[in-house]
């Protein structure tokens, strides 16, 4: 089960999408304090109750809820619904106008949840966008229900993602495939230099290793936003060396002591999940585990990894998660193809 949270000014185009008839084969299965006559009636309903908190930016709620496609014949509708609430419940949305749309247009079964940031006492709710906490949300649902953890980055169809997702799966399966005849650092630097891919440690002021940055098409990611165990620490463990001793890659300078923080990310994570979390819960950013451009190609990319450093001293924010309840690799599955697919104009970052 994966969780994918945003917000939005308003309610007009979230719900011609949820409630799509034509195209999702979509069913509503659970409202509180919407009219359903038709979708301007829904829309009406919120807008009312929005009304009466006009200095509140940012009214529209919006929560998908994904579950892996193996689960898809057990969730009946109105289990659906008593998940989708139970998640709702857990999350502090409350005393609220909500309305749950299960699409029928992919293997996989899922629910939008649309849903007024305005409660009905006029209240804002807070608290609804905390991505780590709808990440353990997700992952004890999914326990509780007997539902299943996805089983990761395989199931990815490589063939379908673009840009940073693309280059984030051809890093990913090339450190695996160089793993395998690699007992150092400096071979694995080596070997992923041949399939055209930089890589460099971060040091901090003292000259420790305490991460490494991989670059694939003018594009970076730490390690531990590939995967978690694409770590340094994970690296050196399953290469079977102690770290800081047996690698003689360059080195990057940097002060700062954040480069390794769970959580922490080039660009906006939807979700932190623990290394068990299961595979659905994505982050968005919507989509997450996004790496940072950098300048000047493979020919640079001591320049491209400096500018990856820039950025992550620059942004000291620990965000999303999409997917889609998003830890740093949360081993997405299936829903990392769907990241690369044109965004619905309803979608706002708050």
């Amino acid at each position: 089960m994966m969780a994918k949270i945003s917000s939005g000014q308003g309610f007009a185009g979230l719900v011609d999408y949820a409630n799509n008839l034509k195209e999702k084969n979509t069913k509503i299965i659970a409202s509180d304090g919407v009219d359903l006559t038709s979708n301007k009636s829904i829309v009406a309903s919120f807008s009312l109750q929005a009304k009466s908190r006009p200095s509140l930016k940012h009214f529209v709620g919006h929560i998908s809820l994904s579950f892996a496609p193996e689960d898809t014949p057990k969730l009946s509708d109105k289990l659906m619904a008593v998940i989708a609430k139970e998640y709702m419940r857990r999350m502090g949305i409350v005393n609220t106008q909500y309305a749950a749309f299960r699409h029928h247009d992919k293997p996989h079964a899922h629910v939008h949840i649309v849903y007024n940031w305005v409660d009905n006492d006029g209240n804002a709710i807070t608290g609804d966008q905390a991505f780590r906490k709808s990440a353990r949300i997700t992952q004890a649902l999914t326990r509780e229900y007997g539902l299943a953890f996805g089983k990761g980055k395989k199931r990815v169809n490589r063939d379908r993602l673009k840009g940073k997702a693309a280059a984030k799966y051809r890093i990913y399966d090339a450190i695996n495939e160089a793993l395998k005849g690699c007992r150092s650092m400096e071979a694995l630097k080596a070997a992923l230099s041949a399939r055209a891919i930089g890589m460099n440690t971060v040091r901090n002021a003292e000259g420790k290793a305490k991460g490494v940055v991989f670059t694939c098409d003018n594009i970076s990611f730490a390690g531990y936003q590939i995967d978690r165990s694409m770590t340094y620490a994970k690296l050196c463990q399953r290469m079977g060396i102690v770290p800081d001793v047996a690698d003689n890659i360059s080195n990057i300078s940097a002060s700062d002591e954040r480069t390794e923080q769970s959580g922490f990310s080039f660009g906006r994570q939807y979700v932190d999940t623990p290394k068990e979390a299961n595979a659905y819960q994505e982050t968005t950013a919507t989509e997450s585990l996004s790496g940072t451009d950098t300048a000047g190609g493979n020919a640079s990319i001591g320049n491209g990894i400096g500018a990856a450093i820039v950025e992550l001293i620059a942004q000291p924010h620990i965000a999303p998660t999409s997917g889609g309840g998003a830890g740093d690799s949360n081993d997405r599955g299936w829903n990392d193809e769907d990241k690369e697919k044109k965004k619905n104009p309803y979608k706002r970052r708050r």
